[in-house]
């Protein structure tokens, strides 16, 4: 945040630090709590209150985790061709297998309780099934090409005069945070 280059970028750094920070309070509330059933499986009836309470920081954890995945793909763009950039590609695998393994978890845990595992508050904007096409990400992504390159092209002709015809290469807008990384 101090070699923020303006108030703009300063406030981005800010606003992630705060993130984590946050997330990393909610952990040390939970890690006691998931330490205590996996030291005492008997003790998880799923429908009494202390479990209930357990499913709810657990679900906050798998939407914390999903932030510093894209906080990490922010990462990764900035620091893009730098001495960071391995070690945190390392973090943005490692924590995407825990994000899919929260789900998971969230997934069994839900139907044990006997509630819904979809709910779509907890499922994110990109990825909800009748969502608006233009708040996906692959509305902005890069995809790969036939051959072999990353920009997805596309060719629009425009007429200039009823006698000729130009054709003019447009590319789709690319910056979300879930296509920063490539």
């Amino acid at each position: 945040m101090e070699n923020a280059k303006d108030d703009h970028e300063r406030l981005y750094y800010h606003h992630i630090y705060e993130e984590e920070e946050h997330r990393f309070d909610r952990l040390e509330y939970l890690m006691p709590k998931l330490e205590h059933y996996i030291e005492n499986p008997e003790a998880y009836v799923p429908n009494n209150n202390d479990a209930i309470h357990l499913l709810q920081d657990i679900s906050l954890e798998k939407f914390g985790l999903h932030n510093f995945l894209e906080h990490l793909d922010l990462a990764l763009f900035s620091f893009k061709g730098t001495e960071y950039e391995e070690k945190l590609q390392e973090m943005r695998n490692v924590t995407a297998s825990d994000y899919q393994t929260i789900k998971e978890l969230m997934t069994e845990l839900n139907e044990q309780a006997g509630g819904s595992p979809s709910l779509a508050a907890s499922v994110p904007t990109d990825e909800k099934e009748n969502g608006k096409d233009n708040l996906k990400i692959e509305m902005y992504t890069q995809q790969p090409s036939d051959n072999g390159g990353s920009a997805e092209k596309g060719s629009v002709e425009v007429e200039s005069s009823p006698e000729e015809t130009q054709e003019k290469t447009s590319y789709k807008k690319r910056l979300t945070v879930g296509s920063l990384k490539k």
